[in-house]
């Protein structure tokens, strides 16, 4: 099976570095020149085990997709089964979408890791709704450097279609990307509810990242004060209103789901978080932005999600 994985960061260079062994071609697509030939060089280092250079030497391929653009690259000859899309949502731009198209054929599928909403719309106009599977993963893994990463805790990747492409037979055939990631040390599922786990996890993301980056604290903080939590609880109630309306049914746990995932993550950064620091682009348009947007189309006001998401909005200007 040949495998392309088009980003490597944290959650790219861990699917990559433990997929390596047990996969017969994988193709590594970085944004930039500089990190493709650094991986070229020296490998995939998964910190807290052997190094995989040796593993990984004979059986990946890296590039950039910005020289594969410009056509400084040998195009990839093998078909490639499955594209791991593993970029935030801000990356997702009509030249990456047409390098996609480009490395698709029939029997490609492209696998979205994205979080938030609004991806899904972009890339089913290009490819096709039929050639999408989305990914819900909840492992952990931080980038130390351009070529290491440390997984940093183990969890379960969801694999699935939007329901209304959720069929038998397709996900009899899905079956042996799951086998594989199995086989590389994860846990892994096909889920006919994708929607619900894609809402959930962008329901935990609006609660918890813009204030995590407003306030400037690590995750577990939120859950240090009666006036966070009040503003967690907001922010929730008003995506709830949301989702009922648009008829997703959401876990009647979720709430004590947002807090356990403060607790477990409370020593993180959150991406948002991360990306203020650095001075980058946030995916807030695609979470808080995206809610408030669907609630304006209904007739719905979410004051609380606009008021945070105008402030993230403020930070990144």
């Amino acid at each position: 099976m040949h495998i392309m994985i088009i980003g490597a960061g944290s959650l790219g260079l861990l699917f990559a570095a433990k997929l390596a062994p047990v996969c017969s071609q994988l193709t590594i697509v970085t944004r930039s020149v500089g990190q493709a030939r650094e991986l070229a060089k020296h490998g995939i280092q998964l910190v807290g085990t052997e190094s995989q250079e040796a593993k990984l030497a004979k059986s990946i391929v890296f590039q950039s997709y910005t020289e594969a653009i410009s056509g400084s690259v040998v195009p990839i000859a093998r078909e490639i089964d499955y594209i791991f899309l593993m970029v935030k949502q801000t990356a997702i731009s009509p030249e990456l979408i047409a390098y996609i198209q480009n490395q698709m054929t029939r029997h490609t599928y492209l696998i979205c890791f994205q979080n938030g909403v609004g991806h899904e719309v972009k890339l089913s106009q290009a490819i096709g709704l039929d050639k999408l599977l989305f990914a819900i993963t909840t492992e952990g893994a931080k980038r130390i450097g351009l070529t290491s990463v440390k997984h940093t805790g183990h969890g379960i990747t969801y694999l699935g279609e939007l329901e209304a492409y959720n069929h038998a037979a397709t996900n009899h055939q899905h079956n042996f990307i799951v086998q594989l990631l199995e086989l590389a040390g994860f846990r892994a599922e096909l889920s006919k509810n994708m929607e619900v786990r894609i809402w959930s996890k962008l329901v935990i993301n609006a609660v918890i990242n813009p204030l995590t980056a407003i306030l400037r604290v690590q995750n577990g903080e939120l859950l240090r004060s009666a006036w966070t939590l009040s503003l967690m609880q907001d922010l929730y109630q008003e995506v709830l209103r949301l989702a009922a309306a648009k008829g997703i049914e959401l876990p009647a746990e979720l709430w004590d789901t947002v807090q356990a995932v403060c607790e477990a993550t409370k020593t993180n950064h959150s991406s948002m978080l991360q990306d203020i620091e650095a001075s980058r682009l946030t995916e807030v348009d695609y979470l808080n932005g995206s809610l408030v947007k669907m609630g304006n189309e209904m007739g719905i006001e979410l004051p609380v999600n606009s008021l945070v998401y105008r402030m993230i909005k403020a930070i990144e200007n």
